[in-house]
């Protein structure tokens, strides 16, 4: 427990006065104490070693497609803020200031965004990366029970990282997944458990202190097996061949998609009839990767077109008033339900 002992007086010209008190007061620690996130110093990597690893053609390419998709540049900053983390294992201040062109936004506003979210690594971590939700679900679930468990089994505390490098433990808010939980995070994947060399979240699989274990033995063996795996440096850089991150240069790594969360499906179809054909108007959403035109023919759906995602209107040249016309949404690898039929009028 820290201490302080002594007293602040406010004095009659403004100034402030120590006097030394009888005992110390305790103070109690605070929450980012608690939960690993207090700021400490750390060393910073300038514009110019981190460039590097910013521009290459694939990085470029990638901020761009999400440029494209925002009718503000500044609302693809959480992406861009993520892709800097793909790209140097950590947030550093310069590469806030790299997002912050990117979307054409001040570099106060970058930064205040960044460093809300705690998904934002403000400083090297370990290999394994523990995050442990700390809300009221897990919190009633055994989550602090969990936590003080893996601390024990690694030898560190919440904040800190293990000398060989390979585990940093963190407690976070809600990771979204309150019916497993309480709920960790290993990397960007979720585990209650860790099966046949996977890590696993099955319904009705609980994490406990045995399946911690399992997660820590699944670690421990993927870092010998695949012992020739780069550890990230100070810029949090990889070489090619790192199988680990998806997303990183040379990862095989797969990124987690979720079959329940399909994106959005086409909102508003308009159908209009008029001399150059149907006209048909919708309203899209930021994640759509690809829109594409269903005209209904004998009972059957026949594509017939693909508009821009930044379209907002599209015309089918052979339309006529009376055809059922619909709309069909992906994000990635995700596709949308078939936005409601519309008859043209």
């Amino acid at each position: 427990m820290k201490k302080v002992q002594g007293a602040v007086h406010f004095v009659a010209n403004n100034k402030l006065s120590f006097e030394r008190g009888p005992s110390p007061v305790e103070l109690y620690p605070t929450p980012a104490d608690q939960l690993g996130h207090k700021k400490k110093a750390q060393p910073q990597p300038t514009m110019e070693e981190i460039l590097p690893k910013l521009e290459t053609p694939e990085m470029k390419a990638r901020i761009a497609d999400l440029l494209s998709r925002y009718p503000e540049a500044q609302g693809a900053l959480l992406e861009v803020l993520w892709l800097v983390q793909e790209a140097l294992g950590w947030v550093p201040r310069e590469g806030i200031r790299f997002a912050a062109k990117a979307c054409g936004c001040s570099a106060a506003h970058a930064f205040g965004v960044a460093t809300f979210y705690t998904m934002y690594k403000h400083a090297p971590t370990g290999r394994f990366l523990l995050q442990f939700c700390r809300n009221i679900c897990c919190e009633q679930k055994g989550a602090s029970n969990i936590i003080a468990y893996t601390e024990k089994a690694l030898n560190i505390k919440t904040g800190e990282t293990t000398p060989d490098g390979l585990f940093t433990i963190l407690q976070v808010e809600c990771l979204g997944a309150c019916g497993f939980g309480p709920v960790m995070l290993v990397n960007d994947d979720f585990a209650t458990n860790a099966k046949d060399g996977k890590l696993t979240m099955l319904p009705g699989e609980t994490l406990t202190p045995e399946h911690v274990d399992n997660i820590l033995r699944w670690c421990y063996a993927r870092e010998k097996e695949f012992k020739n795996e780069p550890v990230r440096d100070a810029l949090g850089g990889s070489v090619a061949g790192h199988l680990g991150h998806p997303g990183a240069p040379g990862a095989s790594a797969v990124a987690q998609t979720f079959d329940y969360a399909p994106p959005s499906p086409v909102l508003g179809l308009k159908a209009i009839s008029k001399e150059t054909g149907v006209v048909l108007t919708w309203k899209g959403a930021p994640e759509f990767t690809r829109l594409v035109v269903e005209r209904e023919e004998g009972g059957s759906w026949k594509e017939i077109g693909e508009p821009s995602v930044k379209d907002k209107e599209f015309t089918d040249p052979n339309g006529r008033s009376g055809m059922n016309y619909r709309m069909i949404a992906t994000s990635g690898d995700r596709v949308a339900k078939p936005s409601k039929e519309e008859k043209a009028v």
